[in-house]
């Protein structure tokens, strides 16, 4: 992946899977990720999550903990898996099972700024491009 000449369009090139069952949060991480160019795919449930994480065009993630009553563990395992890179966020911390599991993995907890995940999005890209 070449790195992007545009620098009102920082994700310009990248396919971003948002997971999250809160549909404002949601709209509005898609949006902020899209007007930076990127391309969205949603997912508000595990299963939806997970068939979104096995798309080939994905580039990144972000991942709330909980997509309703099940964890994103499964959705995380695919990313691992795949060498795709993401984060978490929620307004809980993340099990200790979980923080064992992922160890480098961000996690940003609610509330969170938008601009926090922006610049958290940024640098995994950006890590992804200099690996490419």
């Amino acid at each position: 992946m070449g790195t992007t000449a545009d620098p009102e369009l920082p994700l310009a090139g990248t396919c971003i899977l948002v997971a999250d069952d809160e549909v404002m949060i949601a709209i509005n991480l898609e949006e902020t990720f899209r007007d930076a160019g990127a391309d969205i795919l949603s997912a508000a449930t595990v299963p939806q999550a997970i068939v979104a994480a096995r798309n080939p065009r994905l580039t990144a993630a972000i991942l709330d903990v909980r997509l309703g009553r099940e964890t994103s563990e499964a959705v995380a395992d695919i990313l691992t898996e795949r060498g795709i890179p993401f984060f978490f966020y929620s307004g809980q911390m993340l099990s200790p099972s979980m923080q064992a599991k992922y160890p480098g993995v961000p996690v940003l907890t609610k509330p969170v700024r938008q601009d926090a995940f922006m610049a958290t999005m940024l640098a995994l890209v950006a890590g992804q491009r200099a690996l490419a």
